[in-house]
């Protein structure tokens, strides 16, 4: 958790804003966060995750900003956390709460990184033992300079001269290597080592948020390292194509969650398939609405198209953990 001052001055502008929603409380404060963008309630979200205790001291330097006096605040103390957070993020919408919670987590818990660096060193040097020299090089170099040099005594001697070599002539790594990479590490030393396949779930989730190339990427190269583990998150993704399987009534209700104008971006340019059963599952003035709302959108870039189905599918999410629809087992027949 992150160590506080006790002077409002000392903290940067989004920790007082985050230290302000904990002293009003989340639930009240929640109500608040429709009236942000995305980013700014991420960050929010974030620094209300990292703080636990706040001094009394704390709340009534950062509740004077916007009183008169520091004599009229009461000096109580407040508590943050992840669940805090969670509860913040209750104010906004089941799409945009399914979007930005996992980033949210995420940002939290630390990277795969973080995890390698709190590990004992003959656990990492049984990991980077298992993996490629270059792979070995990639998690030194992201390490302090004492953890990557006793994983690196631990290391098989043989190999420690090929790992040093490989780790001087490092250049940047592609991106969806390291994301990769992070999510073989929480695999290995993070929660999901300890509670099973709930890390594997998290991973499903969070690509299921991630762009197709950045999700594509990262279950190539996991396919390349641990195809077991790729197989299992695999197995676990949802994405836009997969709701024309849900049911007439859960496909409404999604439909109906939605927002009329993601979902008329999320549709453009869309197989006439997914158009015809996403179409047959609404009235014919919701329909028309939407078919409005394509016209007037005209040609989207194919980002614009791609982060509207991840929000439709963001509800669709929501919804599925909640129980309020299900999603079909394909070895079931239908």
């Amino acid at each position: 958790m992150t160590p506080l001052p006790t002077d409002a001055d000392a903290l940067s502008g989004v920790q007082r804003a985050a230290v302000l929603v904990i002293a009003l409380g989340v639930e009240a404060a929640s109500q608040l966060l429709p009236a942000l963008d995305d980013d700014e309630v991420e960050r929010v979200s974030v620094e209300v995750a990292r703080l636990e205790r706040v001094p009394g001291a704390l709340v009534a330097s950062v509740l004077a900003r916007f009183q008169t006096s520091a004599q009229e605040t009461p000096a109580i103390q407040a508590e943050g956390g992840l669940a805090a957070a969670r509860t913040l993020l209750g104010g906004l919408d089941p799409a945009r709460a399914g979007a930005i919670t996992p980033r949210v987590e995420a940002a939290t818990e630390g990277t795969g990184f973080d995890l390698a660096e709190a590990a004992e060193a003959d656990a990492l040097a049984a990991f980077l033992a298992a993996e490629h020299p270059q792979t070995a090089a990639v998690v030194l170099s992201r390490l302090t300079a004492r953890t990557a040099a006793d994983a690196l005594a631990a290391l098989p001697a043989e190999t420690r001269g090929d790992v040093i070599r490989r780790l001087s002539l490092l250049s940047s790594p592609p991106a969806s290597a390291l994301v990769a990479l992070d999510a073989a590490l929480r695999q290995r030393f993070g929660p999901a080592a300890r509670t099973g396949p709930g890390g594997v779930k998290r991973a499903a989730d969070i690509l299921m948020q991630s762009g197709r190339a950045t999700g594509r990427g990262v279950l190539d190269d996991l396919q390349a390292r641990t195809p077991e583990l790729a197989g299992q998150i695999e197995s676990l993704l949802f994405v836009f194509e997969d709701l024309v399987g849900l049911s007439d009534r859960d496909l409404a209700r999604v439909l109906s969650e939605a927002d009329q104008a993601v979902l008329a971006r999320s549709l453009s340019g869309a197989e006439p398939e997914m158009s015809s059963r996403m179409f047959g599952c609404v009235s014919e003035r919701v329909g028309a609405a939407i078919q409005e709302e394509i016209s007037l959108a005209g040609d989207l870039a194919p980002a614009d198209v791609e982060e509207a189905q991840r929000t439709v599918v963001g509800t669709a999410l929501v919804l599925i953990e909640s129980g309020a629809i299900t999603v079909p087992d394909p070895t079931v027949p239908a």
